[in-house]
């Protein structure tokens, strides 16, 4: 099982004032980015993951990750 590498763009679900709110941060950094829903979480990570050349994640509540998207050159 693949799991985020550091510097890959990891999405995590949290609460602020009993409202879900999202977090986007890397594996070995806190949380950088807050954002409102989850569209705009997926949106924003994804696209900086291509920027980046990395892979981005949404984090599950059970500790385990989803791929969403990879911009990693695997040959390398």
């Amino acid at each position: 099982m693949i799991q985020p590498n550091n510097g890959d763009v990891v999405i995590r679900e949290g609460y602020r004032d009993a409202r879900a709110i999202f977090l986007l941060g890397t594996p070995e950094t806190p949380d950088q980015f807050i954002v409102r829903t989850r569209d705009d979480a997926v949106s924003r990570g994804v696209a900086y993951a291509k920027f980046q050349g990395v892979r981005a994640w949404f984090a599950q509540a059970d500790g385990s990750f989803v791929l969403l998207a990879t911009f990693r050159d695997e040959k390398s």
